[in-house]
């Protein structure tokens, strides 16, 4: 292409209004973008504003932590929840409002959840600036922190200190019902033989639920003249008034025992506020030391027969409406199961006067029929081994020389396991039968074998469970935990005295150790429990433990025990 083939150069005057066109499409295209930015913005600031009313209104408390556990920003929920100013909360480390027993707990969950082991929720106790400690649960995730390395942590706290109260009101409540229809159960079934021990075993359980360090039942006899102390159950270490009051002259405590003649409970939360009259009018019908005493009649008809009685020596204790409920009917319940036993030993001219009364022989044309223990569903593939059980039979006896009399534990509270020693032969005696026979039996095995039994009703049975808790050495503050000093625990076993648990890791756990152990038991409140324990065995990774507290076997595990 030669010089003279070239296009020409444009007219500068058309450059310059290509370029004045070019420019004001750039500058519209720049508005159109601006107004859309200016728009997003507006929409922005709405959603912060929202979110931030959100977050201030929010009656969840945010908290967000630094890699290091210091507190990065809270909302104001969360300023109320821990009682303190926010300038006071910013840079301060989370633990310093964390109750002590409960920092290894939080920093153990905090190293499950950075691992990704664990998502849902957890429960501590936290601690306000004046000391005062509330319950809370936890929902946690890490967050990417600007400027660090490490991830930080969202804490979402919410405050569930009387959600945690009503659900172990409830639970309490649950616990109450289910132990009442058990004792009147107990009290109606169980053989006369046993009575005298099942009526104690009873009176424990009123005991436990009443906080009571002695329960006791007082018969009146002699033509109401004199009373004696027939049945009693006392805690450890308490002392026992009942030698003394065995025959004793009823007119000697008749200042005591005025108001029940009127079908009056008397209910007092301390003795000390009595005039000194009335308190030496207590002295000697009382367990030694005695803070607080209720007691209330056990009537049969309008025929006063006794008392029933509670003490509380080691502190004083306001009775409540149900204990005072439950002492009536429990002792009402026990004058039925002695009058039973008395019916049953009349003699039988009498015996067949009282039980036309229930004999329903005449109304349905036959006899009526002895129960025989529960039922068994058997399908086809167990039919044999069930016909060799089936040959084991079972009566109330007791051997002539006691040396042949054996022992079997009611380990479980549901079943106790009888083994021949002749031909090795096993059977699970089911409680139902054990009640209806009694507990003293004469068993005959398949080989024709005999063997007297006494079945033990053990209370200390331990439970199977498996429970998921930790254990933590000192006092739990964060600074003084070492790497051995605290871990989870798996619970394997559970008594009303103790634990046994398997570690989790290479701690070294040694005979004679204490420490604190706290798990949730698996009931429907889902209840807590924080327990001072010490080591009594070790064997490779599991652990067994005793409690150590003021209080060992506290309500809730006694009912958790029981069911």
């Amino acid at each position: 292409m030669t010089r003279d083939d070239r296009q020409p150069d444009p007219d500068p005057s058309e450059r310059l209004r290509y370029r004045i066109e070019e420019l004001t499409h750039r500058n519209s295209e720049l508005e159109k973008f601006n107004q859309a930015l200016s728009s997003e913005r507006e929409l922005l600031k709405k959603s912060i504003a929202e979110c931030a009313l959100w977050v201030k209104t929010s009656t969840t408390g945010m908290i967000s932590l630094d890699k290091s556990g210091l507190i990065q920003s809270v909302n104001t929920r969360a300023v109320d929840m821990l009682g303190a100013a926010k300038s006071y909360l910013l840079k301060k480390p989370i633990s310093l409002f964390i109750a002590p027993e409960d920092q290894a707990v939080f920093f153990i969950n905090r190293s499950r959840i950075f691992a990704g082991t664990q998502k849902q929720a957890f429960e501590i106790k936290f601690k306000k600036k004046d000391g005062a400690i509330w319950s809370a649960r936890v929902y946690a995730q890490p967050v990417e922190m600007r400027d660090q390395h490490l991830p930080g942590m969202l804490l979402a706290v919410e405050d569930i200190t009387r959600l945690r109260q009503t659900l172990e009101a409830l639970q309490l409540k649950e616990y109450f019902v289910n132990l009442l229809f058990s004792i009147l159960d107990d009290l109606s079934v169980w053989s006369t033989a046993d009575i005298d021990e099942v009526i104690v075993y009873t009176l424990e359980k009123v005991g436990l639920v009443s906080g009571a360090d002695r329960v006791y039942v007082c018969l009146f006899h002699d033509r109401r003249r004199r009373l004696s102390i027939t049945h009693e159950w006392v805690g450890e270490g308490i002392q026992s008034p009942a030698p003394a009051l065995q025959g004793a002259s009823v007119e000697a405590f008749s200042r005591v025992l005025g108001q029940v003649k009127k079908r009056s409970t008397v209910s007092v939360a301390d003795i000390a506020a009595l005039a000194p009259m009335d308190q030496a009018a207590h002295a000697g019908f009382h367990a030694p030391g005695v803070k607080s005493f209720l007691f209330t009649p056990l009537f049969f008809g309008r025929y006063l027969l006794g008392i029933i009685g509670c003490d509380a020596v080691r502190a004083p204790l306001a009775w409540s409406g149900e204990t005072q409920s439950l002492a009536k009917c429990v002792g009402g319940s026990i004058v039925a199961a002695l009058l039973r036993r008395q019916t049953e030993k009349a003699p039988a001219g009498l015996r067949d006067i009282l039980f036309q009364f229930v004999d329903s022989g005449s109304e349905t044309g036959g006899d009526l029929l002895e129960y025989e223990g529960p039922v068994e569903v058997i399908d086809s593939g167990s039919r044999a081994a069930a016909e060799d059980r089936a040959r084991w039979h079972f009566e109330a006896g007791a051997p002539d020389d006691p040396e042949l009399l054996s022992t079997a534990l009611l380990k479980d509270g549901k079943t106790a396991n009888i083994a021949c020693r002749h031909c090795n032969r096993q059977k699970l005696l089911d409680i139902s039968e054990i009640k209806t026979i009694g507990t003293r039996l004469k068993a005959t095995c398949a080989c024709g074998n005999e063997m007297y039994i006494k079945v033990e009703l053990r209370r200390e049975h331990r439970k199977t469970v498996r429970l998921e808790g930790v254990f933590i050495r000192g006092r739990g503050e964060r600074l003084a935990l070492k790497s051995d000093d605290w871990g989870r625990i798996l619970i394997e076993n559970i008594s009303r005295h103790g634990i046994g648990f398997r570690l989790f890791g290479n701690q070294d756990v040694r005979i004679n150790d204490r420490f604190r152990v706290k798990f949730t038991l698996d009931n429907t409140a889902g209840s807590v429990v924080q327990k001072e324990v010490v080591v009594r065995a070790v064997v490779d990774k599991t652990i067994g433990c005793q409690f150590v507290d003021k209080a060992p076997c506290d309500v809730t595990i006694g009912f958790y025990m029981m069911t």
